[in-house]
């Protein structure tokens, strides 16, 4: 069998996410291109050290007057900042702790533009987010459609027509795949972190097991499910196997495994809200709500599970000078014209 290095556990995820930790990303860009960042937090979450933020160039204080900000599943208040100024946005990289380096919502590919078109200036922003679709125990292909992912995940294409039963009904069914996914993920994984201490009569006996043994599992036990559970479910099952002895023997071993698999659990306590703030107005991109007229996106783990995140907007000012000097230039051609017929 060959199985991924990971552990994910939906039950498990949505208990971290109620825990999480909630950053408010504001960013200014000015003119000039330069740019100012301020990262809010609520400092009762345990998050106000903000440890994922470089000492360099970063300051943090209190919020002078504390603001909410909706995060979709949570309503907090801002107690707590961090900010930074820079002449490029590479500037205001986050820098996660150890914990988190390989957790792509601490490295996005952040880029900032200008372009003049005459009439009209763009300010564009783009931020890519990396997907952790290849890190995942499983493929989802094999479980849910490509349309029931982006549904899933990011909330798009939701069927058009559809009433609010309906889409209940719609939900249920794509949940109840997933869960089904997650199942056998946690299975899978259980089996790959065993098998070094196995025989092959009990490698055989994984083989043959899982469906006896998910369906014997309550769900509450399954998601926080650890290799002494395991062992303990395989043990009533088959207690002539001795799985419980391979845990016994190897309980150390076992347990640290199972830490460094789970480590991607972690990447779900975080969840940040962008805010982008450019010289003009929002003119077009793929933001789907707004703060007082900038355009914002929530961005967490669930949404990297498919594809990448890629966040987009343009702002565009109108060049007044350039409408004045069009205008000019159009009444003296007028003059031009007007004197040369006239001459005729």
């Amino acid at each position: 069998m060959k199985y991924s290095e990971v552990l994910i556990s939906l039950l498990a995820l949505v208990l971290v996410n109620s825990c999480a930790s909630y950053y408010y990303v504001a960013t200014d860009v000015d003119k000039d291109m330069s740019v100012c960042r301020e990262v809010s937090a609520n400092s009762t979450e345990n998050n106000a050290d903000m440890r994922f933020m470089p000492a360099e160039g970063w300051t943090t204080s209190a919020v002078t007057d504390p603001f909410e900000v909706d995060f979709y599943d949570e309503v907090l208040e801002m107690e707590v900042m961090c900010r930074a100024e820079g002449s490029e946005i590479s500037d205001l990289k986050f820098t996660p702790d150890s914990s988190q380096l390989g957790n792509p919502l601490f490295a996005p590919e952040e880029r900032i533009g200008k372009r003049f078109r005459w009439f009209y200036t763009y300010y564009d922003y783009s931020a890519r987010f990396s997907s952790i679709a290849e890190s995942l125990p499983l493929p989802l292909e094999g479980y849910m459609t490509p349309e029931q992912r982006k549904l899933f995940f990011k909330g798009q294409n939701p069927a058009e027509g559809w009433n609010g039963i309906e889409m209940y009904y719609l939900l249920d069914d794509v949940n109840r795949k997933f869960v089904e996914w997650y199942s056998d993920a946690v299975f899978y994984t259980m089996c790959d972190m065993f098998e070094p201490y196995c025989t092959e009569a009990q490698k055989a006996f994984l083989e043959r097991s899982k469906a006896g043994f998910i369906e014997g599992v309550d769900k509450d036990i399954l998601m926080f499910m650890e290799p002494a559970g395991f062992a303990s479910r395989l043990d009533e099952m088959a207690p002539a196997e001795g799985f419980g002895k391979i845990y016994a023997d190897n309980a150390k071993l076992l347990d640290a495994a199972y830490e460094e698999k789970a480590e991607v659990i972690s990447y779900f306590e975080y969840s940040f809200l962008y805010r982008m703030k450019m010289p003009g107005r929002y003119f077009e991109g793929n933001a789907v709500d707004f703060i007082d007229g900038s355009p914002v996106w929530k961005v967490d783990s669930y949404r990297l599970m498919d594809e990448d995140l890629v966040l987009e907007a343009t702002f565009r000012t109108l060049n007044i000078w350039a409408f004045v000097l069009t205008f000019a230039l159009i009444l003296l051609l007028l003059q031009v014209f007007a004197k040369l017929f006239s001459k005729r």
